[in-house]
């Protein structure tokens, strides 16, 4: 991954703040993600904006098979969608408590973790859990 491409940097910057961001367009607000340096809806610069920690579980799998070797196994990609940017469809981790099943529409919560692939350098990362009271 290139942590330095200026139109990537943000996120990553923000993540070791333990910051959730999301392009958005300057003109119309439109959240847009996967970022671009133009709004596709009206044209206008994009800027960055910070989220809450609130989510829902869109889709995800448990990979328990190494298929690419990016993450020691068991591990749970998911995408979910900011409560606060229902536009952005982010793709993430889940770490849910021993025993809870993942459901579509699932409250979560936003958390960071220092995910280690299996090569390269540990990065913080945005990632998911299930919504604690």
């Amino acid at each position: 991954m290139d942590w330095n491409d200026p139109l990537i940097a943000p996120f990553w910057a923000a993540s070791e703040r333990e910051q959730l961001v999301t392009c958005c367009c300057k003109n119309c607000a439109l959240d847009i993600w996967y970022p671009e340096n133009q709004c596709s809806q009206c044209g206008g610069n994009t800027t960055w904006r910070e989220l809450g920690k609130s989510a829902r579980l869109l889709s995800w799998t448990t990979v328990r098979r190494q298929i690419n070797g990016a993450f020691e196994v068991p591990y749970t990609p998911a995408i979910v969608v900011p409560d606060d940017a229902p536009t952005v469809q982010l793709v993430t981790q889940l770490f849910l408590s021993e025993g809870q099943t993942p459901y579509c529409d699932m409250p979560l919560e936003l958390i960071f973790r220092t995910l280690k692939p299996l090569q390269g350098e540990p990065f913080i990362a945005p990632v998911y859990r299930e919504y604690r009271t």
